[in-house]
């Protein structure tokens, strides 16, 4: 579990998108009682969606891991597909339970696409040979559910259609294209010493990786000032934009200060 789900940081990225979805959403008081239980079902929420997500990519990856990652978890017999199968249901009935909690029976029925396009991607869209050949189309696809995640999260909140709104949306898409890019940033060998074609620096090369972590950041930043949120925003993806600049060579360097950009700039947006 801990391997392939890292509780303290998905944890940490969960509490992100509470924040996040507060600062461009919310109306409540900072502090008060009401934005704290949403703080914690919105977190809730996320957490059992990705553990949902690891569930399905552990069985949609199978014949792939198994073939270059033979010591993970599912592979050398860890953990087993029935327990599997248990977490992803009870991950998904957490999951409904917080939607419900945090936006009742409209919520619901708001999160939808969500669970569509979650469904779908499990499935790889009905074209894993296709996607399989072309890796950026394939990422693009899957970091769409971000766009209906967000928009539930303004529509629980009580956010009004705006173009703010909008703008806030594609403000939590793009920093969690971060978190995605930081994520699988560093090359992965297979046994055999053999470079493996799944990560962004393997594919789209280190250069072109960090530049999509450094845009991305800086256009959610400006994305959320145009939504509402304080100028601090964009100071703090400055600084964390020339740090990474400056660290670039060091892979560990930029999967750092990516990942602790996340949950800093979410927290900027909230000034």
């Amino acid at each position: 579990m801990q391997e392939r789900f890292p509780l303290p940081l998905v944890s940490l990225l969960a509490a992100s998108f509470a924040v996040l979805s507060l600062a461009l959403f919310g109306s409540d008081p900072a502090g008060s009682p009401r934005w704290w239980a949403h703080l914690v079902l919105l977190a809730l929420v996320f957490l059992a969606l990705l553990l949902r997500y690891r569930v399905t990519d552990e069985w949609k990856d199978f014949a792939h891991d198994s073939s270059v990652y033979p010591r993970r978890p599912l592979q050398r017999g860890a953990i087993s597909v029935r327990t599997l199968l248990l977490l992803g249901i009870a991950a998904l009935a957490l999951e409904l339970g917080g939607v419900a909690a945090v936006s009742g029976g409209p919520g619901l029925l708001a999160y939808l696409p969500v669970l569509v396009l979650s469904a779908i991607t499990a499935v790889e869209f009905f074209a894993r040979r296709v996607l399989a050949r072309r890796f950026t189309l394939s990422f693009v696809l899957h970091e769409l559910v971000y766009l209906p995640l967000f928009g539930w999260a303004a529509f629980a909140l009580g956010a009004p259609l705006t173009a703010g709104t909008l703008a806030g949306v594609a403000a939590g898409t793009l920093l969690f294209v971060v978190a995605e890019v930081v994520r699988k940033f560093e090359p992965r060998f297979a046994p055999d010493g053999a470079m493996v074609a799944d990560t962004y620096s393997a594919v789209w090369g280190r250069t072109a990786a960090i530049v999509v972590i450094v845009l991305s950041l800086l256009t959610s930043a400006l994305l959320a000032v145009a939504a509402g949120a304080g100028v601090v925003a964009t100071v703090v993806a400055a600084v964390f934009c020339v740090a990474i600049a400056a660290l670039r060579r060091s892979d560990r360097a930029v999967m750092v200060l990516g990942g602790l950009s996340v949950p800093a700039l979410a927290a900027a947006m909230l000034s």
